[in-house]
């Protein structure tokens, strides 16, 4: 009896004309996040979309405007959902959740890389940064300066500069995602489990806006002081 050999699975060329600019999407986040913007090749988002470089062309005119669509497609959505914690809770509660939010959004392989691409590389860039600031900056830092604002309005936090307080702890959260990742130096911090890293960031925010005196432990803290 002559064996059977299964046939390979069909090949990324062979998917469906739709799911294509999905999977140059998903190929360019990653390439763009393993070498940033002037150093990714399209040659090599297509090769790992399994498309040829002139497909690309089909739908994205410019290297520039193929990493406008990841940013619509891959970095907005993830914001939008995060809008979620103004419809309920009090402003502590809010904060948690949105903090608890942007740490899990970060939990994708690439996001140390893009994170990388942004603070170092993008500003090389004025129209991407002006538009990256637009889409994703402005609307994210509206979502946290409007939880310290009403928790400064209830009197839950102390009468800090609402901006000041959005700078301090973006900056908090984005630079443990760096100091956590693969490829970060501080391999004690590397080695912590992430919820609680978060669990610690959580705490630090909290106590810095929190009227002196009221101070209280977040929810689902308890993690060792470090």
């Amino acid at each position: 009896m002559t064996e059977q050999i299964p046939a390979p699975p069909d090949p990324k060329w062979r998917r469906l004309p739709q799911e294509r600019p999905q999977q140059i999407l998903e190929a360019a986040l990653s390439v763009f996040s393993e070498h940033g913007i002037a150093a990714a090749k399209l040659e090599e988002i297509a090769a790992r979309a399994g498309v040829s470089k002139g497909t690309i062309y089909l739908y994205f005119q410019s290297k520039e405007e193929l990493f406008k669509e990841v940013v619509r497609q891959t970095v907005v959505p993830l914001i939008a959902r995060g809008d979620d914690v103004l419809a309920r809770g009090t402003p502590t509660e809010q904060l948690e959740n949105y903090l608890a939010h942007q740490w899990r959004s970060f939990e994708r392989v690439q996001s140390e890389g893009w994170i990388r691409l942004v603070l170092l590389e993008l500003h090389k860039y004025p129209d991407l940064a002006e538009f990256h600031r637009t889409e994703v900056v402005e609307r994210s830092n509206r979502v946290l300066g409007d939880i310290v604002r009403r928790g400064v309005e209830s009197g839950e936090f102390r009468a800090v500069e609402p901006e000041a307080a959005v700078s301090m702890i973006k900056a908090l959260i984005l630079m443990h995602v760096l100091w956590t990742g693969k490829h970060a130096s501080t391999s004690r911090l590397g080695n912590k489990p992430r919820e609680q890293v978060l669990r610690e960031i959580i705490d630090f925010a909290l106590h810095a806006l929190r009227v002196p005196g009221t101070d209280t432990p977040a929810r689902g803290s308890g993690a060792p002081t470090t």
